[in-house]
């Protein structure tokens, strides 16, 4: 009779502590907002075209994923600001690493302009994130 075990899946649980300071300060210096069409709903830096799709509605979002948060960040300057913020969030500690992120943490948040500002990370090994601002509940339940 043979049993078979069974791999346990990751429940999504961060799996590493927040980085020493100095770690920290360094990997921030590397990171960047890169932004994503998915989350602009008008042309932003680069003249990139938005791709983010108007559903029935009104709602914005993909058929068959859940609804898209606009981000309003669309000039150049807002670029370089939300790079400062995703610098500070990686230099204050303010992430989660989950199991499977390599240098870079895949969720960040940050507090600016009253709001709370969610990143994530498109590319593990560049720094480069995504990010839209969040409610206070959706951030207690990724961070809190």
């Amino acid at each position: 009779m043979s049993t078979s075990i069974r791999a346990k899946r990751p429940d999504g649980r961060p799996q590493r502590s927040v980085l020493p300071p100095d770690e920290r300060v360094g990997l921030a210096a590397r990171a960047r907002y890169a932004g994503s069409g998915e989350h602009k709903d008008k042309a932003w830096w680069g003249g990139k075209v938005p791709t983010a799709r108007k559903l029935p509605g009104g709602k914005v979002g993909r058929p068959g994923k859940q609804t898209t948060t606009i981000c309003p960040l669309t000039s150049k300057a807002d670029q370089e600001q939300a790079t400062q913020w995703v610098r500070t969030a990686i230099a204050n500690g303010q992430y989660r690493f989950f199991e499977a992120d390599k240098d870079f943490p895949k969720k960040i948040w940050h507090r600016a302009d009253g709001r709370i500002w969610f990143g994530m990370c498109l590319n593990q090994g560049r720094g480069e994130y995504k990010g839209w601002p969040i409610e206070e509940e959706e951030w207690r339940e990724v961070f809190g």
